[in-house]
Parts: C-alpha cells; structure tokens; sequence
C-alpha cells in the first residue's frame, strides 16, 4: 500500500514528501493513470494546477511562504532536504517579492547568515561596495571562504563574479535561489569549501493553465523596471517567457544603466517517456563604474595645495572642499562642484563595462522502465565583457600646467582610453542515469545517480587603443618600435566645473572617431606577430606593444556517483557519493619587454571527492544529521604568484552536525548546524601595490608575470541557524550565524631586483661590450645617447655614472620608488637605460629576479627595502565578511474586515565586527611591517515592508513600498591607505545608503 503523501517545511524550504517507492511506478514506459493521491501528480498547496513530478524535474511551489518545495540541488534528483544530512539556505519568489531586491548578490550578502564578499583587491572594493548599491567586482564568500561557483539548475556552472554584470546577477529570470553549504563536490566539483550557491530559472510547467504576471517598479531616483512573465502547459507542451527593461542604479548619479533581458523555456513530450526542455537567455548590462577607489585630486603640487594626490572621497568626508584642512594651501581653488551623489561620475561613459550575455541550454530526461531514468544535458553560453577606461582617469586642477581647460578637468590618458575586451565562451556537457529501487517490501528505498560531465571555458583579455588613422580610417604605421609603430591618441582633457559630463566627446564604443580634426581607429597595438611564436613567446608577440593580449583555456571534467537510501519509512536516511575528476588550465600572458614577450602558464590536476553522511529521527518531527565531506577547486586561469608560480588546486575538507525541526501547526521549520571547514592552497588576492612592491614593474620587466595572489589555508568553524514559519496569515524568517575564519599561513616574500644594468667597477654606467656610456651634461630628450671612448666623447657630454643617478640634484637621479626602490619609470634616466646601440648592444641586461641585494643604486632614503615582505600571518582573520550576523523578516497579510488585503511587515539585518581588509599602519618598511585589520561598525538595516493585494475577478492586484534603511541610520566610513596606514592616500565611503524606497505595482491574469 502506498503511503500517503505528506507535506513538511524545514530550513527555509517546502517539500512534498514523496514516499519514494513510487518514484519506480511513475518510471513505467508507458506510464498508466495514476490518481493524485499515489504521487504521479501531486497538488500543490496554492497552485492553480497539479504539478507532474519526475525525478529529475525542478518544480518550485507556492509563493505564500518563504519556502520550496524541493531541492535538486543536491543529487540532481529531487530530495527532501529535511532527511538529508546537509544545511541549505533557500530564498523562493515570496521571499525575493517581500524584499523588492534584483539581485542574487544581494539577496545573498543581506539575507544570508555568514555570507560576504570576496575580492582581489580588498582596498578597492571596501570603497566601492556599499549595501543596496553594490559597484564592486568581488564575488561571494560563503561561511568566510571563497565561493567561486553560482550555478544555474544545478547544471551550468555560471562562475562567481555574475551574470549580468561584475558582481551582479538580476533575479528576473530566477524562481530559487540555494545555498548548499560546505564543501559540495558531488555535482559542481570546483566549488569552495564554504558551499556554493544554485539559482533554478523559472520553469515551464506542463498541465499549467496560462498566466501572466505584469510589475512594474520605480525607486525615489527615477530608476524603473518594467517585467513581464508568462507561462502556459499542456499535456506535451508547455513555454515559460520572462523579460525585462531596467535602469540599474541607486543614490550615486550615473552610476549604473540600462539593463535589459529576455529568457524562453520551452518544454515539450515528443513521447509519452520522455521531456524536452530548451532555454535561451539573453541580457545585455551598460552602466557607468565609479571610480572612487582611485580618483585623486592633482593640482600643480603639494606645496601649492596641500590635497594634492588626496583622494575625491577623503577630502569630501573630511569637509576639504573649500580649502586644505588646518588652513594648509588650497591653489587648486575650491571644489564645488562635487558632492556624495556625482562624485563617482566624474569620468562618465569613459569610465563604464559594456556586459552582453548569450545562454543557450538543452535537457532530454527519459523514464526507460519502471526503475531506470536518465538525463542528458548541454549548454553553451557567449558573454562579453567590455571594459572602458580600465585604469582610471585623473581630476586636474586650473593650475595644472598640462590642463588646457583653464577649469577642473578630466584628464584620461592614453591607457585609461583603451577598451579592454573581454570575450569568453563555455561548453557543458552531462549525462546521468538514475536507479530507483525498493528492498524488504518497501522498507529500504535506494536511489542511486551515475554521471559524467565537462566544462571547456575559452576566455581572452584584449586591448584597444584609439590609434591614428588617414581619411580611410586605416591605420598610420610609423617606422618605430614603441607601440609596434602605432600613434596612440593623444590624452584627452575636459572640463567638469559643473560636475560629472556623461558623454564628453564621442561614444567610447566607436570604432572610429575624429578627434580634433585627426581621424583614429580602434586597433589592437600588442597583437600576435606569427613569425615571433616560440615555446617561449606563445602569442607571438613583438615586446614592443602596450595592452593586454592574453588567452586562457579551462577544461574540467569528471565522472560521479551518489545514492540517497531511506530506511524504516524515513526514520533513518544516509547520502553517499563521490566525485572523480581531473582540470586543466592554460594561461598565456603577455610579460613586459624584453624577456619574454609572452609566457604560458599550465595547471593539470586530479582529483577525487567525497560526500557522507546520516540523517535519523531522534522523537518525533526532530531529526539529527552529521556529514563529512570534500571539494577541490582548481585556481583560476592566469593565476600565478608574486614570483610567478601557478596557483595550487585547493583542496577543502568540511564536517557539520545539526538539527532539524518542524512543528507543522504553525507552518514552522528550522535547522541549527555546527560545522567546521578546512580549505587548503585557497586563493587570497592582496593589493597589487604590495605585489609590485616584491616583484617591481622593473625597466626589465616583470619576472614572470607575477601578480598579487598567493595560496593560503584558511580555517572556518562557526555555528548557523535557519528557521521559517507561516501560521496564519503571518510569514517569518530568520537567519543567524557566528562565523569564524582564519588564515592559517604565514607568506612572505624577498623581494627582487629587476632594474639590473651594465655597469663598470668604477661605477660608470656601459652598454653590454663594456662602452662607457656618454650623456649630455644636462638631460634633454632630444640628446642622444652616446657609446665612445673617453677620448673621443663630444664636448658637453659627461659618463653617466651611478653617482649622478643618486643625486636628487642631477637631471639623471633614478628617483628610486619608496619600499621597492625601482627606478622610477618615467624618469630621465629610464629613457637612457632603455637605449640600445645597434652596435655595443643595450644597457639593460634583461635580468629579471634578482635578490634585492643586487641593488645597484641607494635605496630610497624615506623607506628603505624592508627585504621581505609579509603577506599573511597565522592567525589573521579573514575579510570581507560579518564575524556575528542575524536577519530577520516577518509579514502581515490582513485576509478579514476592512483592513483585508493590507500587507504590513518589516526586515532587519545585522552585521557586527565586519573585517574589510588588514592594512600596514606604518607603511611596508624595513623597520616595521605590522598589520591591522580595517572592521567597520555594526551595521543594522532596518526596512519597512507596506503592501497591499486584492482580486478584481480574474485579475490579481498587488502593490508594495520598501522603506529601506526605514530609520535613516548609516556611517561614512574613513578607510586608510592598505600600504601606508593613516598616512594616505586615505578614502572614505558609505556603509550602507540613506534612507530610499522602492515601489513595486503587479498584476497578475
């Protein structure tokens, strides 16, 4: 006899618990009538139309709860994710709907207890991101460790740093939101080990009667959005459609644009065994960036204004507009001009990301008897991402001698005009069969998936420069070597004495222009020369070019298995499984000249995974789980050290214990889970100033490309709760967590030479044949440089020699940078070494990586080389997220007297000792390199929630006003300087938004 079906809420989810024995009777080809009670169809509390359940289906459920039905998350069958011995964190449409969010990353960072942010420069983002108007480009972390993978149905792998945007992934297409917690490698593999996060897409539901939902929402900036859905099934064919036109945006003028998408889900019968499903989604992202991590205030100099080289953020904060702090020197004049809202603009479309996105996703699942089922998937997805003005312009004064303007201006500099592209393409495979058994008359009940599948990312960092061009826009070539003879357009400069102007000149996506009177086209200046393709020079490039040209291939595949088995009708269920996989990553970078060109940069590696665990009833709905489980997550492409050295694969290891309960009388459900992870080689990003500060942008280069990453191993242990409720007409939810993570390795670094020249025992600068090297007695840019013999050197000409290079007084002083003591790249001296003499050879050897102690000039005086340099200490706590966090909603839908209809709740999230990064208060020197870590304040948002729903016959109505951070309570933060301390350039930011609203208005048919 087939027991009957059960409904029961946990953990913030809904399901239907299904006795699982007749999941066999529903796998019969061809599959006879089955009445709603024996669970081939199951009704829905609050839908409209009985839902076909198969195993591999991803159903969702009502809206009237914060809860869902059913997870796939998991196994990639449904299960009930009160029986399994895992914690999850779920956010249904009645939950994204109560909030009025858009976005995943912000429904996760406000709503999900330890969630936080991940980025690769801490500095930066801590500037950048505030809460309700997120401009950052980091990705999530999960329970303090790095979550790298959002993936779409349990399926497509959609990375970490968004869909729609850098960091932003709209939730208009999105039904589910699933956060599986700890280290989750049955299905996703390359996952962190604080857990990863699964987004189901709205789904096409066969036997579905048509309905459409219309919204429409504007916030208290004029910013709107307008969405459609649409859905209908029948028996054999059922499509889904959802769109929407939006201006993304919050309290900061311009920052942020139009976004708009479209997604279609067709589902479709061919036979009375099988389901077809298809899924096209296309968005496409224009905004504009800040640039407030990096706009400084240049005026003619410091004497002259004593906010020179200050940044825009800090002088506001610390009400320096009108004149210097401390009566100091203002030249510069006063700067009205700029406020809170517009001063991240002040670059405008030249400072922007330019996001297109193409998905394209195909699934046959198929019931071959009564107990075999399979499924094949593929995708293939297109995305690209332009970026403008990359590297920041500069905000000039009046006196600034190269400002033409005669008034404050922008300067954007030929680097900053560049548009780095950045195109990328994946294709996912996978396969699984499913067996479903029952053993002992029904007592034991097994199902068991087996699968394969394979990830290939093709991805590609290139640069464009406006170059000049003739009347035919082609290219002028000149006989030269800088810039592979390309002339990059001059810097551009104009005036912003009113504030932010958000088109200047041309449309910075043109790809030709005319610029006072010249014509320029876009054009690549750092391309792939065939005849230059070595082992040693994979892109072929000439060492002469500027800009990114750079390729990146990624390979992961793997075969898994687990089974999910109930014993005694539920009382006691066990999960098992295990992933077997291998990933191949290959980066090829382009180095600065002249050796190499361009390097690659492989990883290979296997690995095997495991998931287990035990979940049992201790007396009557409360059940006790434990779970063990591992993950590997392979670096990213292009990932290498200071030094150079690939990124290791980490290699995260996690055990969790837990309760769970439900009291169905009140709708109530919960889970409270101890847990403890491990993640070993994990990847930390650090400010590159500091990775250049070990491995200098020398006159050499780079040695080996080395960029500011290092692995690590990070400890997390913590404790997380989850409980839902709805009785009555009440919905509630709440979220806490203590986490607690750290770093468990100390890095440090000697730092390298990469200046080295030719030089003489005497201390006279040769060409490499051991000339002396001759210059003009004072520096001119039109002198050449000259290789002769003491007795036939030209008059005025004298030797250089190091002494003049370490006299401030001489026009050939190295200038050497502070903690590194590179010569400084721009100085007069840079141009001499840089010469070589067609003859004697060059002056520069080429070296790269030598010890700090190959110095060959004075160190800078003010800060000498500390030698090494320490990265992490053991210990360290890890940034980015909340140590103790709690949020908490509850709403009120009155359903009687004259108030019926009236929707009245409220949210609150809080966040105490939230670390944002370690900075070194004393600057990174040879006598002290002490760290601090940054926390902010405790953060509290409250939000009110005032709505209000009513049927007009066929025609549901519903509006609803957000009142977010409800009591107007917020901090301007000042953030110091990660490598110099309180000794600046200091900045300043929000940590979360005024007081704002949003309104939203629906109609559903």
């Amino acid at each position: 006899m087939t027991p009957p079906t059960r409904l029961l809420r946990f953990s913030g989810v809904v399901v239907i618990a299904l006795p699982l024995g007749s999941l066999a009777a529903r796998a019969a080809d061809p599959v006879p009538p089955i009445s709603a009670a024996s669970s081939g169809t199951a009704s829905v509390a609050g839908s409209d139309a009985a839902v076909t359940l198969d195993p591999f289906e991803v159903s969702t459920g009502a809206d009237k709860s914060y809860g869902a039905l059913n997870s796939n998350s998991i196994t990639a069958f449904k299960t009930e994710l009160d029986q399994l011995p895992v914690s999850a964190d779920v956010f249904d449409q009645a939950f994204i709907k109560d909030t009025g969010l858009n976005t995943v990353e912000q429904t996760l960072q406000l709503y999900s207890a330890g969630a936080g942010s991940y980025s690769s420069q801490p500095d930066t983002s801590a500037a950048n991101s505030q809460t309700l108007d997120r401009n950052a480009s980091g990705s999530l972390s999960l329970r303090g460790l790095q979550a790298p993978s959002m993936m779409i149905n349990g399926f497509f792998p959609a990375g970490g740093s968004g869909i729609t945007g850098a960091g932003i992934t709209s939730n208009f297409n999105i039904d589910k939101i699933e956060v599986i917690n700890g280290p989750q490698a049955l299905l996703y593999g390359v996952s962190g080990a604080g857990g990863v996060v699964n987004v189901t897409t709205k789904q096409a539901q066969l036997g579905k009667p048509a309905a459409t939902t219309l919204s429409y929402q504007i916030d208290q900036y004029g910013h709107k959005q307008a969405q459609v859905d649409y859905g209908v099934g029948t028996d054999k064919f059922a499509v889904r459609v959802a769109a929407i036109d939006q201006t993304i945006g919050g309290r900061r003028v311009e920052i942020g644009g139009p976004m708009q998408g479209a997604y279609v889900q067709v589902a479709f019968k061919p036979f009375a065994n099988t389901t077809v499903r298809a899924t096209v989604d296309d968005e496409s992202f224009n905004r504009i960036n800040a640039n407030s991590g990096t706009m400084a205030f240049t005026a003619l100099s410091t004497a002259n204004d004593a906010r020179n080289g200050q940044l825009l953020h800090y002088l506001i904060a610390t009400n320096q507009l009108s004149a210097a702090a401390n009566g100091g020197a203002s030249g510069g004049g006063a700067l009205t001009q700029l406020n809170w809202d517009n001063v991240d603009a002040l670059a405008g479309e030249y400072s922007g990301e330019y996001r297109s996105h193409h998905q394209y996703l195909m699934s046959v699942d198929t019931r071959w008897n009564s107990w075999l089922s399979s499924q094949v998937s593929a995708g293939y997805r297109r995305d690209t991402d332009i970026k403008v003005g990359n590297s920041g312009p500069t905000f000039d004064a009046p006196n600034v001698a190269a400002n033409p303007t005669g008034t404050f201006a922008m300067a954007y500099q030929s680097s900053a005009e560049s548009e780095l592209w950045e195109p990328s393409r994946q294709k996912v495979v996978r396969a699984s069969l499913l067996a479903d058994n029952s053993f002992l008359g029904g007592k034991i009940h097994s199902q068991t998936i087996v699968g394969a599948d394979s990830t290939r990312t093709d991805a590609a960092v290139i640069s464009e420069y406006y170059v000049q061009a003739d009347a035919s826009f082609n290219p002028v070539l000149l006989a030269s070597s800088v810039n592979n003879g390309y002339q990059i357009m001059p810097t551009l400069y104009w005036g912003v004495p009113n504030g932010p102007v958000q088109q200047p000149y041309f449309n910075p996506l043109s790809s030709t222009v005319t610029y006072n009177g010249v014509n320029y086209v876009r054009a690549v200046t750092n391309g792939t020369v065939p005849a230059n393709i070595s082992p040693s020079n994979q892109e072929g490039l000439s060492g002469t070019g500027t800009g990114d040209f750079r390729h990146t291939a990624d390979i992961e595949s793997g075969v898994y298995a687990a089974n999910f088995s109930t014993f005694f009708d539920g009382k006691l269920t066990t999960l098992a499984g295990f992933r077997t996989g291998k990933v191949f990553d290959r980066s090829i970078v382009e180095a600065a000249a002249p050796n190499p060109p361009s390097i690659m940069s492989e990883t290979q590696a296997k690995f095997t995974a495991f998931n287990a665990g035990i979940n049992g009833q201790v007396k009557g709905n409360l059940r006790a789980y434990v779970e063990v489980s591992d993950n590997f997550d392979p670096p990213g492409v292009a990932a290498v050290d200071p030094y150079g050295a690939p990124m290791k694969v980490a290699h995260g290891f996690g055990e969790e214990v837990g309760l769970k309960e439900t009291v169905p009388a009140w709708n109530l459900s919960g889970s409270l889970a101890v847990y403890h992870a491990n993640s070993k080689n994990e990847e930390l990003a650090f400010t590159s100033t500091i990775a250049r500060d070990i491995n200098p942008s020398g006159l050499n280069g780079v040695y080996n490309a080395g960029t500011n990453l290092i692995n690590v191993n990070r400890d997390t242990q913590g404790v997380q709760l989850t409980v839902t409720a709805a009785p009555g007409n009440w919905r509630f939810r709440l979220s806490a967590a203590d986490v607690k993570a750290t770093i468990g390795s100390n890095v440090s670094y000697a730092q390298l030479y990469n200046d080295q020249f030719y030089a003489s025992s005497a201390g006279n600068v040769t060409f490499k044949d051991g000339t002396p090297v001759y210059v003009a007695a004072t520096y001119n840019a039109k002198n050449a440089v000259i290789a002769a013999a003491q007795s036939s050197a030209p008059a005025g000409y004298v030797p250089l020699t190091i002494a003049m290079m370490n006299t401030p007084t001489s026009s050939y002083y190295a200038n050497p940078l502070a903690v590194s003591s590179a010569i400084t790249g721009t100085s007069s001296v840079a141009s001499v070494l840089k010469v070589v003499d067609p003859v004697h050879g060059p002056i520069l050897t080429g070296a790269l990586g030598l010890p700090i102690s190959a110095l060959q000039i004075a160190p800078n005086a003010t800060s000498l080389p500390p030698g090494t340099i320490t990265i992490t200490k053991s210990g360290d706590a890890v940034s980015g997220f909340p140590r103790y966090s709690m949020n908490f909603i509850g709403v009120y839908t009155f359903s009687d007297s004259f108030l019926k209809g009236l929707k009245l709740g409220a949210s609150t999230t809080v966040g105490w000792e939230t670390s944002q990064y370690y900075y070194y208060p004393g600057g990174v020197s040879a006598v002290n390199s002490n760290r601090i870590m940054l926390y902010e304040p405790t953060e509290t948002l409250i939000t009110g929630i005032f709505g209000y729903e009513h049927r007009f016959k066929r025609v549901d109505f519903s509006t609803q006003l957000n009142i977010n951070n409800l009591f107007n309570h917020y901090h301007v933060l000042l953030l110091p300087s990660y490598v110099n301390g309180w000794a600046g350039p200091n900045n300043a930011t929000f940590d979360q938004q005024p007081r704002s609203f949003v309104w939203t208005t629906t109609l559903g048919f």
